[in-house]
């Protein structure tokens, strides 16, 4: 799809099928990086879905309210969607596609934006290797799809090495107001085994 979406600051684009990791300090840098790409999609008539790990994100739920076209849905800490017990890779892709379907199901939607925190994901993922194995999967589903993915990792709560693993399985990284082809991306004929 040629469609394209300004994205989080305002001074780079996001086209159809962006896989970014965004890494912050904390919930405040957080809201600043999500509020302006979000916002955005909503006065498009895009669906934006993002979960985050806060129990109430007020900033993000007042986006809500200011109306637009477009619909937000938010998932928090009290919401996951998995169970780490039964996690499944194929599961995840395939809620995702189904998100994906449902909200292009919509007459005027054309374009979806996904946005997860990491934090969010680690209470319903075996652990960070499960994790990354996942977010290499994402590459392809989202060069599929009219959908833009940011992937928000906080460097404050998962710790460099974490953010530096999870850099090698995004094509874009986000750093500090900076957008940046990302030297570390191991291209999935390079990267370890996944399901």
């Amino acid at each position: 799809m040629a469609r394209e979406s300004i994205g989080v600051d305002h001074r780079f684009q996001l086209t159809a099928g962006t896989h970014m990791c965004c890494m912050y300090r904390g919930p405040e840098e957080r809201d600043e990086l999500l509020e302006p790409y979000l916002a955005e999609g909503l006065r498009a008539g895009d669906t934006c879905f993002v979960a985050v790990s806060d129990e109430d994100p007020q900033r993000l739920r007042r986006l809500q309210a200011t109306g637009g076209p477009g619909h937000l849905i938010i998932r928090t800490a009290a919401e996951p969607v998995f169970d780490k017990d039964v996690f499944d890779i194929d599961r995840i892709i395939a809620f995702w596609e189904k998100t994906i379907t449902d909200a292009l199901g919509v007459e005027g939607v054309a374009f979806v934006r996904l946005s997860a925190e990491a934090t969010w994901w680690l209470t319903q993922i075996p652990g960070q290797e499960d994790l990354l194995r996942y977010e290499a999967r994402l590459n392809g589903f989202a060069a599929r799809h009219p959908v833009s993915v940011l992937c928000l990792y906080d460097i404050e709560e998962l710790g460099a090495g974490v953010v530096f693993d999870a850099m090698k399985v995004h094509p874009r990284i986000w750093l500090s107001g900076l957008v940046l082809e990302n030297p570390f991306f191991e291209p999935p004929e390079h990267a370890p085994h996944r399901r």
